[in-house]
């Protein structure tokens, strides 16, 4: 296959939780500087309903999103995960459905 392929997961939100996450990158490996990430969500029409950005090291790209705003994202959702390299590339690097725990 040509081009990139996201890997594919299910972001998972519990009601009243902080959705908390952290990537790590393979030993080895590293994230360039001034590279930036963003998790987009988006509802059953496509429409954008929330962009979190996230915090990115060399090692790793982690999120912490308080319940009051995670709490407001309505099933069916789907999600990308782009990340921005200071060369100009953009990649999805995630991508799936959001799944709810009440």
């Amino acid at each position: 296959m040509l081009g990139n392929e996201p890997i594919v997961d299910t972001l998972m939100l519990v009601t009243g939780q902080d959705f908390v996450h952290q990537i790590d990158v393979p030993d080895g490996s590293f994230i360039p500087a001034e590279t930036t990430c963003e998790l987009v969500i988006y509802d059953a029409a496509n429409t954008i309903v929330a962009t979190w950005n996230a915090t990115v090291t060399t090692d790793w790209v982690a999120w912490l999103i308080h319940s009051e705003v995670s709490d407001t994202i309505n099933i069916p959702a789907h999600f990308r995960i782009y990340i921005h390299f200071s060369d100009g590339k953009d990649f999805c690097w995630y991508r799936g459905q959001v799944a709810r725990q009440d």
